[in-house]
């Protein structure tokens, strides 16, 4: 511990008020006088939870990410009845992708999914407003998903409801 104090304090004293880390280490460091700027701001935590589609509709939940953007990315998803039964669950590597495209392709994995098992009255539920947008709109912009794309459009009559 006395060589981490030293080494924050030297640090401390090249750029003062300037020393990044996260919030737990600077407010402990905090008590020994030595004021950190933390690496990032937070905000209030709230709380997420399911919410389940009508009686007789399904829930698709996918999430796609990709480390570095891009970056070696994967996918996956839920679908889930209205009581909250599921009937499947996936998850994919994807290769080196960017975020969207990883949410693209998690996105077109589980309405392949939902089309195999002849699935219909989806609610597809994503975090990514840029998807959201180009599926309300039915338009594609970008080269780079324009193969996922065809998939998912393939698959866009099974669904019925696009949340975010």
């Amino acid at each position: 511990m006395r060589h981490v104090t030293q080494w924050l304090r030297s640090t401390h004293s090249l750029v003062p008020n300037k020393t990044k880390c996260s919030r737990s280490v600077c407010e402990a460091f905090g008590l020994w006088g030595l004021h950190i700027i933390p690496t990032q701001t937070w905000t209030t935590i709230r709380s997420v939870r399911w919410t389940p589609p009508r009686v007789g509709q399904w829930k698709l939940n996918v999430d796609g990410a990709s480390q570095g953007n891009p970056g070696p990315s994967g996918g996956g998803g839920i679908l889930r009845d209205s009581t909250g039964c599921i009937l499947f669950a996936f998850s994919n590597f994807y290769n080196i992708r960017t975020n969207t495209e990883a949410e693209a392709m998690a996105i077109r994995d589980g309405l392949l999914l939902c089309e195999e098992q002849n699935i219909t009255n989806i609610v597809l539920e994503f975090d990514s407003k840029v998807l959201v947008d180009m599926l309300r709109a039915d338009s594609c912009p970008h080269w780079r998903l324009k193969n996922i794309w065809a998939d998912i459009m393939r698959c866009r009559g099974r669904i019925t409801t696009i949340t975010h």
